[in-house]
């Protein structure tokens, strides 16, 4: 079954969050970061090891499957309305949220570290995440963000066990 071109752009700038005149890609970023607040709050505990990584994937199914329409509909291989890509690496790294302890996640540190982590490895693109984006479709659209959202997993989890105590 095709999408129609209203409901691929849609998905792809995240109901319209890509399509902020500057910082499309923060905005995005900041979007997926809220939903995933509302779901992480009414979400069963014993569910929540799951969400994140789960919303990850259906966002990064979103890209990939429709990155073949994204040069067609906007005549650009990666252009900065869509912000799928932003959201699926996000969400991803919120996956440590489960991992870390529970009255950390129970404030916003762990949620602005895990956001302000995800855009510094998104822009920068470090650690050979900037090869990522040669790949083709809606590949080199992703992988770059996945790849930066993981990035940022590891580095909470160290930086609670070991800095921000327990």
């Amino acid at each position: 079954m095709k999408m129609t071109e209203a409901a691929s752009r849609c998905v792809l700038t995240f109901f319209g969050s890509g399509r902020f005149p500057w910082a499309s890609g923060t905005v995005g970023s900041l979007a997926a970061l809220l939903v995933g607040w509302g779901a992480w709050s009414n979400c069963d505990d014993a569910l929540r090891p799951y969400l994140f990584p789960l919303m990850g994937c259906i966002a990064s199914a979103g890209c990939v499957l429709l990155g073949k329409q994204i040069e067609q509909l906007y005549r650009d291989k990666d252009p900065s309305v869509v912000v799928i890509d932003e959201v699926a690496g996000q969400w991803f790294a919120l996956s440590v949220l489960p991992w870390l302890p529970e009255t950390a996640v129970d404030g916003w540190t762990p949620w602005l570290l895990a956001f302000f982590l995800f855009r510094v490895f998104d822009v920068l693109k470090p650690l050979g995440i900037r090869r990522l984006e040669s790949l083709p479709r809606g590949w080199g659209v992703l992988l770059d963000d996945v790849a930066a959202g993981l990035v940022v997993v590891p580095i909470l989890l160290l930086g609670y066990r070991y800095v921000l105590g327990s």
